[in-house]
């Protein structure tokens, strides 16, 4: 919990009485990490199951620090809506005005056109309601009966040989040029955990049309020298 957390708080600027829930949230909890825990939790909404990652707090992690999430979806989520968790491996849950709602990536996320002159278009910036107020949304959640196996951080960075689950592999698929985005500690593990799976393998055939700049080919460079890239990936 950081020290100066009230102070944190007062930059959101959430004074009116519908956000006290959250804010009392905040200086008991501040941050939840689902995949820390031993068991995984979700939400229902229309009779899906959404897993929950992280309740967003403050935090020196970039993907689990308020504003810095804000921050990065700022051109993305509509205005005034503020993201509060992640949720479903990519998706937001977004506060205004004392209602929780649902920024679902596939629906709400900025989408590319190639017809448009500045590239971007918004796919439909209107939010669904998930609950009237915070604390409904937190007794909205679900624990499983059964025990995690894995965490987050083990599955996506610690074991090249659990292949990428269906969520990650949309996410690749969408775009896969993410991989240059990635440091050389993790690409080697990312290709190995690709070509664990026949969608991986497809993910990965993508991968020779991509353009690397200059500073992308000196990364890979160095992979290879190391021995660490195997032959034929990006060429």
């Amino acid at each position: 919990m950081p020290k100066n957390i009230n102070k944190l708080i007062s930059q959101l600027k959430l004074k009116r009485k519908v956000y006290e829930s959250y804010v009392n949230f905040l200086k008991q909890y501040n941050v939840i990490d689902f995949y820390g825990l031993n068991y995984s939790y979700y939400i229902d909404y229309k009779g899906k199951k959404l897993p929950l990652e992280v309740i967003l707090g403050f935090s020196e992690k970039a993907g689990e620090d308020l504003i810095a999430l804000n921050e990065k979806c700022l051109k993305r989520v509509p205005r005034s809506y503020f993201a509060i968790a992640r949720i479903n491996h990519g998706d937001l849950l977004c506060l205004v005005g004392g209602p929780i709602y649902y920024w679902d990536r596939k629906i709400n996320d900025l989408y590319f056109d190639m017809k448009i002159k500045y590239g971007y278009l918004r796919q439909n910036t209107y939010l669904m309601p998930v609950a009237d107020s915070f604390g409904q949304f937190l007794s909205m959640i679900t624990r499983t009966k059964t025990k995690a196996n894995y965490t987050q951080n083990e599955n996506e960075f610690n074991l090249p040989d659990i292949t990428f689950p269906a969520e990650a592999l949309e996410l690749w698929e969408e775009n896969p040029k993410r991989i240059f985005n990635e440091s050389e500690l993790f690409i080697p593990i990312y290709i190995e955990k690709l070509e664990a799976s026949e969608r991986g393998r497809k993910i990965l055939a993508k991968f020779k049309t991509l353009v690397p700049t200059e500073e992308d080919r000196e990364k890979l460079a160095s992979l290879k020298k190391a021995g660490l890239l195997p032959d034929g990936i990006f060429e």
